[in-house]
């Protein structure tokens, strides 16, 4: 038959005649035949069958022939088509594809009659008829010869239809891609290399012109080999090739600044897509053939920044994301990347990339033969930071001092002579930009890696973490960046609570102590020492005038009650509030504890928190609230707390009993911080009851009720600042609340929600103070994040003296 058929056709610039098409159908339906028969395996293939493997070495007119016949779709031997026969259409459409790969002497007839095929089909131009690949062989037929009248009429056709999109919708990228490739063939330009139409591409051309015009060629045929990564998950060996070559001729320094300035000026925007977006992503792949220091920053940063959630659309650019991570990842043997992953493992939320970087960080510690903890410990660069925790850039005549401390990083501006200067002088603003940039960069890359130790250290005791002494002091202790969260938290050296004070170990007492060599050292939690000592501790840390970056010394701690024993395997101690859902979902987040948000109608979520050093899994149970009230993307509004459980690798309860005390007592202060920050109880918006006002009692109860232990230790807090205040005569502890005597009347605030009522009459007051007096700004407090001490202060220091309140709406109610 193949004989036949090479014999019978004219040449390619000839459509096959009526025989020839018979003949050409005929092979097609050997072909099929003979790869169904050849395997029960649902999916056929072509290999399977001989007469294909024979039509690889025919005359490339047979097989120009025997594309057309499979272009119009299998037919049985009386020319009919059956589309019941899935096998063989799938088997026609895998022919077709694969013979417009090759270079065979397609027509200008054959190919016109191909693409009106492709104008044909009933499923739009993305979908069904291998179209893109005829387009490929078009271009291809394009370098040798221009466009013919019929050529451009299909092509004019196919290009009206791509407006349209699929079924009369909005264009998508594949779409977008199919018409650029039409525009540029029918513009001449198919073959010239082009950037793909965006605004990123359109800022890329107008930076490329700002360039010396020797370069302007290299920074543009980066831009098509970057523009090359479109379709791809992550960058192959040889596409890193070609990029590595597509640099060679640029300064690598201008390389490194210039992505830099990309990531931060950059914004995804899943509403509006931007086709040209895939050029930056080639970007980002490139980043760990350059300087890695620079780079890591701004790399995590914009991974970060990709991943946050858009509402109704989801993550900004799941692409560029796993590109930052990917880049991250290839760059992860130096310090600066291994802390930008470890960095992002805590901040990121997004379900996919948490997992990626999991995988990531594993796949870091498994080469590296370490543990991730310890990879960690030693993998914290040092930002520069020098032993009295500062850094010094000099930008012209003034000099920028970045001051790490355990609770934030300050950048202050100096003159010339040492002066303190109010803000940024303006020198620097107009004529050092890049410098000024690149300064707070700086700031936020230390800032960010002075936070996540925070978290790691907190997060230490549910992951029963301990150090020998000597990695202690190296990687803690002696490290810049860590020394001085280090130098503001007790620890438990060898079972001795002591203090770093100016290079040795103090103990309760003051003496110094000594470990052993082989001494453990982990971070010591009141719960593990006898209330005299923990009380001892608040008033040496508060002597001390120290700021704990993690409420440390004053810490809540949570014991097991009767009640719970009798409950045995869980506890409703949190339960029965009302909890605002998306403020909850942010929080569990934080901590470390799985949910997603609940809709209208099928969704549902338990969060948990996985405590894998105990091979247990944290549940806090809650449910939507019955009054249906959503946002406009029927996200539920609220929620009811239930109950607080431990379920084990089988699923199975485990009685609360057996829970460490140390583990129970921390996964407690989370589902009480859960509720004294997200309650409606915090929100004056439901002093009437929320929907229906059905939940009126509620907030009574606990806006002004009893205190839990988060409320308990602020109370306790207040009692010892308060002597210290100059409205202490003003103030008086309640059991509940802060009394202030003002000039009008009496009024309480309550420890737990910051609410107010005049007294004696027990009427709500809303306040929310939009500033506060200096000497409630400027107190020393022991430890950091409690932003409801500062609140009930400001509030304290506003009403015992209410001349001074000019608010017409505070005032009506007074």
């Amino acid at each position: 038959m193949l004989g036949r058929l090479s014999a019978m056709l004219r040449g390619p610039a000839s459509l096959p005649d009526a025989s020839e098409v018979r003949d050409a159908h005929a092979l097609v339906r050997t072909i099929c035949s003979e790869a169904i028969a050849a395997s029960d395996h649902w999916q056929k293939k072509l290999s399977d069958s001989p007469a294909w493997l024979a039509l690889k070495d025919a005359a490339p007119d047979v097989q120009v022939a025997v594309t057309m016949a499979a272009a119009g779709g299998y037919q049985d031997a009386t020319g009919s088509r059956s589309g019941n026969n899935y096998h063989a259409e799938a088997l026609c459409t895998a022919m077709l594809t694969q013979l417009l790969r090759r270079n065979l002497p397609f027509s200008a007839s054959v190919l016109a009659r191909l693409l009106s095929m492709w104008t044909q089909q009933r499923y739009g131009l993305e979908f069904g008829f291998p179209g893109r690949s005829v387009l490929s062989a078009v271009e291809r037929f394009a370098e040798q010869q221009p466009l013919d009248g019929e050529l451009r009429s299909v092509l004019t056709t196919l290009r009206k239809m791509a407006n349209r999109g699929n079924y009369g919708g909005a264009p998508t990228k594949a779409i977008r891609e199919i018409a650029d490739r039409i525009d540029r063939l029918l513009d001449g330009t198919a073959n010239v290399p082009a950037l793909p139409a965006g605004a990123f591409a359109t800022g890329w051309q107008a930076f490329v012109v700002t360039r010396p015009a020797a370069e302007q060629p290299h920074w543009q045929a980066l831009a098509v080999q970057c523009a090359s990564s479109a379709g791809k998950t992550q960058p192959s060996g040889k596409w890193q090739a070609a990029g590595t070559t597509a640099m060679v001729a640029l300064d690598q320094g201008v390389l490194t600044q210039t992505l830099i300035h990309l990531l931060a000026s950059t914004i995804p925007d899943p509403a509006r897509v931007d086709d040209s977006l895939d050029l930056l992503k080639g970007l980002v792949w490139l980043a760990p053939q350059l300087d890695h220091a620079a780079l890591a920053g701004p790399v995590g940063r914009f991974a970060e920044f990709c991943f946050r959630k858009v509402p109704n659309h989801g993550a900004r650019s799941i692409s560029l994301g796993n590109a930052a991570l990917w880049a991250l990842s290839a760059m992860a043997e130096g310090p600066h990347a291994a802390a930008e992953l470890f960095r992002l493992a805590e901040k990121i939320k997004y379900p996919s990339a948490r997992a990626q970087i999991a995988k990531r960080l594993a796949a870091l510690a498994r080469n590296s033969g370490q543990s991730l903890a310890a990879l960690e410990d030693v993998g914290l660069p040092d930002h520069g930071i020098d032993a009295a925790g500062m850094r010094v850039e000099q930008i012209g005549e003034a000099s920028a001092r970045i001051r790490l401390t355990a609770t934030a990083t300050d950048l202050a501006w100096h003159d010339a002579a040492g002066k303190p200067l109010k803000s940024v002088p303006a020198a620097v603003r107009n004529q050092h930009k890049p410098e000024l940039a690149a300064v707070r960069k700086t700031v936020a890359d230390i800032e960010a890696a002075r936070a996540g130790q925070v978290a790691r250290l907190e997060a230490s005791w549910i992951e029963r973490r301990d150090w020998a002494f000597a990695d202690w002091q190296a990687h803690y202790l002696g490290h810049p960046v860590r020394r001085p969260i280090v130098a503001a938290l007790i620890w438990d050296v060898g079972s001795t609570a002591v203090l770093p004070v100016d290079g040795r170990l103090e103990t309760l007492d003051g003496t110094a102590l000594i470990p052993a060599p082989d001494a453990r050292v982990r971070l010591w939690h009141p719960l593990l020492a006898d209330p005299a000592t923990v009380l001892a501790w608040r008033q040496r840390i508060i002597a001390a005038g120290l700021t704990q970056p993690i409420r440390q010394a004053h810490r809540e701690i949570y014991v097991l009650t009767d009640a719970e024993r009798q409950t045995a395997i869980y506890s409703n101690r949190f339960a029965a509030h009302i909890l605002r859902q998306h403020q909850f979902r942010a929080l569990c987040l934080s901590r470390g504890w799985d949910y997603q948000l609940m809709g209208q109608f099928d969704s549902w979520s338990l969060p948990s928190r996985p405590l894998p050093a105990h091979g247990l899994t944290a549940q806090y149970q809650v449910e939507p609230v019955g009054d249906g009230a959503a946002s406009a993307s029927g996200i539920l509004l609220h929620l009811a707390s239930d109950q607080l459980r431990f379920v084990g690798a089988d699923g199975a309860p485990v009685p609360l009993e057996r829970i460490d005390p140390l583990l129970l007592s921390e996964v407690m202060r989370d589902c009480d911080l859960f509720v004294a920050v997200t309650s409606v109880a915090n929100d004056p918006g439901w002093t009437d009851g929320g929907p229906g006002g059905r939940f009126g009692q509620y907030w009574l109860d606990h806006a002004f009720g009893e205190l839990g232990q988060s409320a308990t230790m602020r109370r306790e807090l207040i009692a010892r600042i308060a002597p210290r205040l100059s409205i202490a005569a003003q103030l008086e502890i309640g059991e509940r609340t802060l009394i202030v005597t003002g000039k009008r009347h009496r009024y309480a605030i309550h420890f737990g929600s910051s609410n107010i009522q005049i007294l004696p009459a027990n009427r709500y007051l809303c306040i929310v103070p939009d500033g506060a007096p200096a000497e409630s700004r400027n107190l020393a407090l022991p430890f950091a994040g409690d932003n409801l001490v500062s609140i009930i202060l400001a509030k304290a220091f506003l009403l015992a003296d209410e001349s001074r309140i000019t608010d017409r709406t505070i005032l009506s109610q007074l």
